[in-house]
């Protein structure tokens, strides 16, 4: 038996979750972004908004148990929104940016004993910097956060435990003018001397920061499909060699050729949800932070009403849904992801109390969901029969039955199993393959997202995957 190594199908398994205990009816806290150790210790760690800092054991993925907090009083009075982790240090975005009496600081935290975090450092912006802060990036002895209505601020952290403020630059906040608030840095990468800014409604930005204490522009991007009478959103982004893939929020994720950052140029617009107006409130999916892994070839993106959504991205201009746990309308909103090992680690927030301003969805489960991730390689296999056998699912995406072709059709009984986004199985048929190879089955009774469909004839198993609406 021969095998097509390709990227075919990621299966995605929950071992266990945490949740924040509820105070009132639906109340509780809410995880904006989460780390696991990146020096292989069996802990999470989450940016709790207004919990603070907390740390789970994870040593038994299907129990996390809550080890610690760092609370909001021990970090200067302000909530946590997003960390990073290099050694025994995490590096923590500081000031609640939906909270208008939050500041914006910035803050170093030792972790040498993950069960009692201390702190180290933090900086505060004061009255220069008052909007919050959405991100911490690393790069060397620099960090850049994210803050927000007031730019980007950099940072030398050679010393974690004394952070030296270096600069800070405020892109155009008029362009690209199709919304009347202001916009907002929110995601980062870098790249050598360049970092790349998601600047909310004022698009994507390339920024020199050759000299942190003077950074300048040096690129703008917008969707040149972007429809009409609809805001943009850009959330996050990672970078691919001279690609940089960028989340936008309910119009799904673009690829940005970024050769020349003068002149950034769209390669490739994935918009699931058909973004067009005021589709926000009520759409299926609103992508957020995204994480690149298997040597850069796969993305893990948190896709708030849709959870989590994994692309084959080997050729970036070209990227591929493989898999995911997508479960629009379930009353969980993922807003973080983390991927280490064979392990994904999704933050999830719970805003069903919230009553203005008005929410983008309905999410009633705070906290975070551990899952375990596989590839499974597998396009066409080489039968006992010698003939190369390929599986074809039609339509897709179905609503009510699902067409299976085999090609060539081997003989016999063939058993066809559905599995869902969490590794169960949920249909199984048994059935004897039509002249055409072709064999259906009913779906109706699904709930919609990815599902992976299972065929084995004899000793032989296909897989491929499909989507219920």
């Amino acid at each position: 038996m021969s095998l097509c190594a390709q990227v075919d199908t990621v299966l995605i398994t929950e071992l266990g979750r945490y949740q924040h205990a509820y105070s009132i009816g639906t109340i509780s806290n809410s995880s904006y972004s989460c780390r696991m150790d990146r020096m292989g210790r069996d802990y999470l760690y989450m940016a709790c908004w207004n919990l603070g800092l907390v740390t789970l054991d994870i040593s038994d993925p299907s129990q996390p148990i809550a080890v610690d907090t760092l609370t909001r009083a021990e970090l200067g009075g302000t909530n946590a929104m997003n960390l990073e982790q290099r050694g025994e240090v995490l590096y923590l975005a500081l000031g609640g940016f939906n909270d208008d009496t939050q500041g914006t600081a910035f803050a170093t935290v030792d972790i040498s004993d993950p069960t009692t975090p201390a702190l180290l450092d933090r900086w505060d912006g004061g009255s220069a910097f008052t909007t919050g802060a959405a991100i911490i990036l690393l790069q060397d002895d620099r960090a850049f956060l994210g803050a927000m209505e007031d730019g980007v601020v950099a940072f030398d952290i050679a010393d974690p435990a004394n952070i030296t403020y270096l600069g800070s630059f405020l892109p155009d906040p008029e362009w690209p003018g199709l919304v009347a608030y202001a916009p907002n840095a929110r995601g980062m990468a870098v790249q050598n001397d360049l970092l790349v800014l998601c600047y909310d409604a004022g698009a994507l930005r390339a920024i020199d920061i050759s000299d942190p204490a003077d950074m300048q522009e040096v690129g703008r991007y917008l969707n040149p499909q972007q429809p009409a009478l609809t805001p943009c959103a850009y959330n996050n982004v990672v970078i691919k060699g001279d690609r940089a893939i960028i989340t936008t929020d309910f119009c799904g994720f673009e690829v940005v050729d970024i050769t020349d950052p003068s002149a950034m140029s769209q390669v490739n617009w994935t918009n699931p949800w058909n973004c067009i107006g005021a589709s926000w409130f009520g759409s299926d999916g609103h992508t957020n932070e995204a994480v690149l892994a298997q040597g850069d070839s796969l993305l893990f993106l948190s896709g708030g009403d849709s959870e989590v959504l994994i692309y084959d991205v080997s050729v970036p201009d070209e990227p591929t849904l493989v898999g995911g746990h997508i479960l629009p309308n379930d009353t969980a909103a993922a807003w973080g992801v983390d991927v280490f090992g064979d392990l994904v680690a999704v933050c999830y927030l719970n805003n069903s109390f919230i009553v203005f301003p008005p929410q983008p969805y309905y999410s009633r489960f705070g906290g975070a969901v551990l899952f375990r991730w596989e590839v499974d390689r597998v396009s066409a296999m080489l039968g006992m029969d010698g003939l190369d056998h390929a599986v074809r699912i039609q339509p897709n995406p179905a609503t009510d039955q699902l067409r299976i072709t085999l090609d060539p059709a081997p003989g016999g009984l063939v058993e066809l199993d559905i599995v869902d986004a969490r590794g169960r199985t949920i249909i199984t048929r048994r059935t004897t393959l039509g002249q055409q190879g072709t064999a259906t089955i009913g779906i109706a009774a699904l709930k919609p997202g990815i599902h992976a469909i299972r065929v084995t004839a004899g000793s032989t198993t296909f897989r491929s995957t499909f989507i219920k609406e």
